[in-house]
C-alpha cells in the first residue's frame, strides 16, 4: 500500500456517507489488505492523536437484550491540511 493514510481517508469518507456512523470496527473491518487490521487500528490510533481524525465514545445498545457496549465513533477531521488534501 503506497500510503495508508490515504486510504484511510478515501475508506472512511465513503463509510461516512453510507453509514450513520462509523466505529473503529467498521473501518478495520474493511481494511484491505485484511492481514492488516492491526496496522489500521494504530494508524486510527495515531491519526486521533494528531487531531487529523474526530473521535467520541458512545454505547451500542443491543436492542434485543438491553445490553450496552462501548464503541468509539470517528470521522474524518476535514478541515486538517493532511485530510484535506486528501478529499
Amino acid at each position: 500500500m503506497a500510503d495508508p493514510f490515504a486510504a484511510l481517508v478515501a475508506l472512511l469518507a465513503r463509510l461516512e456517507d453510507e453509514l450513520p456512523y462509523v466505529t473503529v470496527d467498521d473501518v478495520c473491518d474493511r481494511w484491505e489488505p485484511a492481514e492488516q487490521r492491526t496496522a489500521c487500528a494504530a494508524l486510527i490510533t495515531e491519526a486521533i492523536a494528531d487531531r487529523r481524525l474526530f473521535t467520541d465514545l458512545r454505547q451500542r445498545l443491543n436492542a434485543e437484550t438491553g445490553a450496552r457496549t462501548p464503541v468509539r465513533l470517528v470521522r474524518l477531521n476535514r478541515l486538517h491540511p493532511q485530510v484535506e488534501g486528501l478529499l
